[in-house]
């Protein structure tokens, strides 16, 4: 087998097992709570650990990918990741689980940062979009199958075993990449560190803010506080980094329109897509009476359509102009959230299968085209940055996803009929189908 096939396979289990991990834990946070006897407010953490630390470390090991190699900083995600697992399960308290989250959010940042750039320095131009399309059906089977295997395990065993399972994956993952993906020399320039220090600091702040603003209140001053100082740690970032030779971020990509308009197009669509997956479970549990298990098979249709289709919308990338598929995808996925906004008060759970099927149709032809046109459109000596700067997208836009989807559901849950337990849901939806269709033109626009 060649040698990028090779190392393709070895990158799409670190893809899938970055998103898995983010979601696995979601509906486990029950039982964590009842075994360390405390509420949903502090088990929540456990999640919000892993996301924090993840968006806030992810642009760092971009970089540290185009100065060290890809490989390198790859291999010890595995290493980070399988053992920070076995300390999740293991954790004897809270506070230790929260920390061992924290450090595998770190392992899953070093993971996502350069499996990209893995992909794009193994792969040619005329193939790149069919493997990037590759690694995104992985990336969205580990999103969407985390709450169905979560509500499963903890149906038959001890909560401890989501994290387990984590451990061999880890040690078969380090060993074939190992093994199996080369490592290029990186280009030896000087580490930003006041750079990677205030984008860490900003990302922090701000998914922290986006993230609680529920609890706290998104008027009140600890919400405000957190924001503004992510938003001036940005600023001054901004201002540093135009002058520094060697950069964490080079501003300059940024410049070129398609790379802009792409990386907004993605946030947008992560955010989106995120929103789906947070909604759709709880909707369903709410209106329809459904089991945590039962209401997470509802997004199954999003993993296979992504599983099957996206490999295939990404190599139409690779001979037809990418903006074209990704609006179509946009497009559609708009018109999946726009159909759900008229469901009745009481759907079946088909319903909703259903017209999540066609949200999932189109985030399988949108997502790997935009994918492959931000990294293609990126300098060699740069890929690991715009792979960063790609997973970046991906975890902000949970978070903000997540955020945005929460404060519309409960504020709508809090108005609505009780006759109508559908209607938060709308309410989100209608989100959704603005943010694809600013997507859409975004994508379209981008050349």
């Amino acid at each position: 087998m060649e040698y990028k096939w090779r190392a393709l396979g070895a990158v799409m289990l670190g893809s899938f097992m970055g998103p898995f991990d983010a979601t696995v834990a979601n509906v486990a946070l029950p039982a964590i709570g009842k075994a360390f006897s405390t509420g949903v407010d502090s088990t929540e953490w456990v999640l919000l650990s892993y996301l924090l630390a993840t968006a806030s470390t992810l642009a760092i090991f971009g970089r540290f990918g185009d100065m060290l190699g890809a490989k390198r900083v790859y291999v010890t995600g595995f290493a980070v990741f399988g053992a920070s697992s076995l300390a999740c399960a293991l954790s004897p308290n809270l506070m230790s689980l929260i920390i061992a989250r924290a450090v595998q959010g770190v392992g899953a940042a070093m993971l996502m940062s350069t499996s990209l750039a893995i992909i794009t320095q193994a792969f040619p131009a005329h193939q790149r979009g069919r493997a990037i399309g590759m690694n995104g059906a992985a990336v969205a089977f580990g999103l969407t199958s985390g709450p169905i295997a979560g509500g499963f395990i903890v149906s038959v065993a001890a909560w401890h075993w989501i994290f387990l399972i984590n451990v061999p994956i880890s040690i078969v993952g380090l060993f074939v990449a190992a093994r199996v993906i080369q490592n290029k020399p990186g280009d030896k320039q000087r580490f930003d560190v006041v750079g990677s220090a205030l984008i860490s600091v900003s990302l922090f702040c701000i998914c922290l803010a986006l993230s609680r603003a529920h609890i706290w209140g998104w008027a009140k001053p600890p919400t405000i506080g957190v924001l503004v100082a992510g938003c001036a740690a940005f600023a001054i970032f901004l201002f540093f980094e135009r002058r520094v030779e060697a950069p964490t971020i080079d501003l300059r990509m940024f410049e070129k329109r398609i790379f802009a308009f792409s990386v907004l197009a993605a946030i947008l669509y992560f955010c989106a897509s995120y929103s789906v997956v947070f909604t759709v479970p709880l909707a369903a549990q709410v209106a329809l009476h459904l089991q945590p298990l039962q209401a997470g098979l509802l997004l199954v249709p999003i993993s296979m359509l992504n599983v099957v289709l996206a490999p295939v919308a990404g190599m139409l990338s690779d001979r037809i102009p990418a903006r074209y598929i990704s609006t179509a995808g946009a497009a559609v996925f708009t018109a999946g959230a726009a159909l759900m906004i008229f469901v009745p008060a009481h759907p079946s759970a088909w319903t909703i299968a259903g017209v999540v099927g066609i949200a999932g149709l189109g985030s399988a032809v949108f997502t790997q085209p935009n994918n492959s046109t931000i990294m293609g459109s990126a300098p060699e000596n740069r890929r690991g940055v715009a792979a960063g700067i790609l997973a970046t997208a991906r975890t902000s836009g949970q978070v903000l996803g997540v955020a945005i989807a929460g404060a519309i559901y409960f504020f709508r849950a809090h108005h609505a009929p009780p006759s109508d337990p559908f209607a938060p849901a709308r309410a989100v939806f209608i989100a959704v189908a603005a943010l694809m269709l600013l997507a859409g033109v975004l994508s379209y626009n981008r050349e």
